[in-house]
C-alpha cells in the first residue's frame, strides 16, 4: 500500500519543515480523502531531516509504515480500473494536483494497461472540459518556449508565470528536459530553476524527458498539455530542450511560439534562414542587462530587419505578424510587455477563429505521429520481422545491399505475418 506524505510550513536551508504532516493511502485519495484520518490507529512517523509527528492513520495488516519506507504494490490493483478512471478524472477536473500528476505518469508510462486507462482519463476529461468551455466561453492559452541551450528558458519562464499568477491566471508548466543517448536518463532539472514558481498554490511544474525522441518535445507532450487544461490551467507553458533551427516540433503543440535569443545570436542571415525563427509569432532578446544591453538592442534591430525578409515571402499567419523584443529576466525588465504581447495574440486568435482552427490541425498531426509509433512498435515487436532482421543485420555489415532494400523485406516480412494472422 502506498502512503503519501504531505506537508506545509517554510522551507530553512532549502528544505521543506513540515508543520503537518498527513500519510494517505491511494484508497483514501481516490475516493477524495484528505487530511489526517481519525479513525484507526495513531502512528508516528519520523521522516529524515523532519520533526516528528504522531498521526491517526487508516493502517490494517496489510499496510507498513516506516518512516517514510512504503511496502509497494501495484497501484491499479487498489481499485478496479474503470473506477480507478472514474476517479482520477473527476479528481484531475477539480483541480486535484496529485491525480493530475497520476494521470500524466500513466500518460508517459509503457505499460499498456497504463496507457489504456491513461486515453480513457484524457477522453473523458477532455469531453467535460469542453462542455464547460461552451458554456463559459473561456479559452486556454499554450505558449511554447523554445530557444538555444543556456539562454535562459527556465528563468524566463519562472518570472513570467509569477507576472501571470499576479494577473491572476493558474499557470502550469511542462519543462522537457533531454535524455541520454547512453543511458536514457535524464537530469530533469529545469524545475530546481524556477524554485518560487514551482511551490505557488497557482502553479504546476511538471519536468519530462525526451526519452531519445526528435523535435525539442517528449512524446506523450500534446497529451500533458491537455491533461493541465483539464485540471484547470488557464494557461500552459512548454519549455522545449535546447534546441537548433530545425527543432519546431512545439509548434504542433503551443498557440503562440515564443523563440528566445541571446544578444550574440548572429547577424541578420540568422533570422533570414528557415526554420524555427519563422515559426516565431514572439522574438524576444534575453539577459538585455549591463554590459549586453547594448549588444541585445543591436540583435533586436537585426532581427527586425531580417523578419521583413520572412514577411514577404508570406506568414502561416497573414493577421499575426512577429515583433521583436529585448527583456532581462534578472532585472525583471520587459515582462510586461512580453504578457502584453501575448495577451495581444490570444484576443486576435479567438477573433480570428484561429485557436479552435489551429489545434484541430495539431491534434491531426498528432494522431499521424502516434500511428507511426504504434506502427514502429509493432514492427519491433513481430516475431517474423525480429528473425529477419538478424539476417539482414550480416547482410548489411557485408554491404550487400542499401538500407532502403533491407527495409522493404523486413516490412514485408511483417505484412506477411499480419496476412497469415488474420487469416
Amino acid at each position: 500500500t502506498y502512503f503519501g506524505l504531505y506537508g506545509n510550513g517554510q522551507r530553512p536551508a532549502g528544505l521543506r519543515a513540515w508543520s503537518s504532516i498527513t500519510a494517505m493511502r491511494p484508497n483514501d485519495a481516490l475516493n477524495g480523502g484528505y487530511g489526517s484520518v481519525k479513525a484507526g490507529t495513531s502512528q508516528n512517523l519520523s521522516l529524515p531531516g523532519f520533526p516528528s509527528r504522531s498521526l491517526s492513520l487508516p493502517v490494517s495488516s496489510q499496510s507498513t509504515v516506516l518512516g517514510g519506507q512504503h511496502q509497494k504494490k501495484n497501484f491499479a490493483s487498489a481499485v478496479d480500473s474503470e473506477q480507478l478512471v472514474v476517479n482520477i478524472s473527476n479528481g484531475l477536473l477539480e483541480g486535484n494536483r496529485f491525480m493530475l500528476s497520476k494521470a500524466i505518469t500513466m500518460s508517459e508510462s509503457t505499460r499498456e494497461d497504463h496507457r489504456q486507462m491513461a486515453m480513457k482519463i484524457l477522453n473523458r476529461t477532455l469531453q467535460a472540459r469542453a462542455a464547460e468551455n461552451d458554456k463559459s466561453g473561456k479559452s486556454t492559452l499554450r505558449i511554447g518556449i523554445s530557444g538555444p541551450p543556456g539562454v535562459g528558458k527556465s528563468s524566463f519562464i519562472e518570472v513570467v508565470g509569477q507576472a501571470l499568477i499576479k494577473q491572476g491566471e493558474s499557470v502550469a508548466v511542462i519543462a522537457v528536459d533531454p535524455s541520454s543517448y547512453v543511458s536514457g536518463g535524464s537530469i530533469l532539472g529545469d524545475k530546481t530553476r524556477m524554485s518560487d514558481l514551482s511551490v505557488h498554490e497557482n502553479a504546476y511544474v511538471r519536468p519530462c524527458a525526451t526519452g531519445g525522441h526528435l523535435g525539442g518535445l517528449a512524446q506523450h507532450t500534446d497529451e500533458i498539455v491537455s491533461l493541465c487544461e483539464a485540471a484547470g490551467y488557464s494557461t500552459v507553458i512548454i519549455e522545449t530542450v535546447g534546441v537548433g533551427q530545425s527543432e519546431i516540433l512545439v509548434t504542433q503543440v503551443a498557440d503562440m511560439c515564443v523563440l528566445l535569443l541571446p544578444p550574440a545570436g548572429g547577424d541578420e542571415l540568422q533570422g533570414i534562414k528557415r526554420g524555427i525563427v519563422e515559426t516565431a509569432d514572439l522574438v524576444v532578446i534575453n539577459k538585455a542587462d549591463g554590459d549586453l544591453l547594448l549588444p541585445a538592442k543591436r540583435a533586436q534591430a537585426e532581427y527586425r530587419m531580417a523578419l521583413q525578409v520572412v514577411r514577404g515571402a508570406g506568414r502561416p499567419r497573414n493577421w499575426w505578424y512577429p515583433e521583436v523584443i529585448t527583456c532581462s529576466t534578472k532585472m525583471k525588465e520587459g515582462i510586461d510587455e512580453v504578457l502584453t504581447v501575448a495577451g495581444r495574440f490570444q484576443e486576435l486568435a479567438n477573433e480570428q477563429g484561429e485557436l479552435q482552427r489551429r489545434r484541430g490541425e495539431q491534434r491531426s498531426q498528432w494522431m499521424w505521429r502516434k500511428a507511426e509509433e504504434d506502427l514502429v512498435e509493432m514492427l519491433r515487436s513481430s516475431a517474423a520481422a525480429k528473425a529477419k532482421a538478424a539476417s539482414l543485420q550480416a547482410e548489411l555489415a557485408r554491404s550487400a545491399f542499401s538500407p532502403r532494400v533491407a527495409a522493404l523485406e523486413l516490412l514485408n516480412s511483417f505484412l506477411s505475418e499480419s496476412k497469415a494472422a488474420t487469416k
